[in-house]
């Protein structure tokens, strides 16, 4: 059987396709790395404007306080800046492992959490708290420029999971331990 030319074209073709679908996972993966890495980026502007608008709320003639209810206007305050913080740490979490599930998920909850922190600080009913409408617009403009880049990310992630669904690839994914990953909503 060693001595079958057919054999030996056999150990051949399985080589050169299993380094090649190796080299695809890998590559897809690599794509979803620099899109987050784009991502990213982009989503640490929403914690600059939110530094930006606590700053604005600390350095205003009447800081934290309001004339009609201080503890009113301080919790909408703390609320946004814990959200912050969560996004932040959930962002730094989906940094090291971008395709693990419960990094997306987090990242998505907080995310949700933190718009409406900001929403809830900029609603007109809350009239007590003033937030510059400068970094309102901004932080709209920001919403919208995220989209693309967002979908960008969902794509790459769907590729690579599309890739170690394909049938044969599924062994190689199986056999160096490559996970699905999990779209941002």
């Amino acid at each position: 059987m060693l001595d079958a030319w057919w054999f030996w074209l056999f150990v051949a073709v399985m080589v050169f396709w299993s380094v090649g679908a190796y080299r695809r996972l890998v590559g897809l993966r690599t794509a979803v790395n620099k899109q987050f890495a784009v991502l990213e980026e982009l989503m640490l502007r929403y914690q600059a404007l939110v530094q930006e608008a606590t700053t604005a709320a600390v350095t205003s003639p009447s800081g934290w306080q309001t004339a009609v209810s201080p503890e009113l206007g301080a919790s909408h305050w703390t609320r946004l800046q814990v959200a912050a913080n969560l996004s932040a740490m959930a962002l730094a979490r989906m940094q090291e492992h971008p395709l693990d599930p419960s990094s997306s998920i987090a990242l998505v909850a907080t995310s949700r959490d933190l718009q409406a922190a900001w929403e809830a600080l900029t609603h007109p009913d809350v009239y007590y708290v003033s937030v510059p409408a400068e970094l309102t617009q901004r932080w709209a403009e920001l919403g919208i420029s995220i989209q693309p880049d967002l979908q960008r990310f969902n794509q790459a992630i769907i590729n690579y999971n599309d890739a170690i669904d394909m049938f044969p690839a599924t062994w190689m994914a199986r056999l160096f331990k490559f996970k699905p990953g999990r779209i941002l909503e």
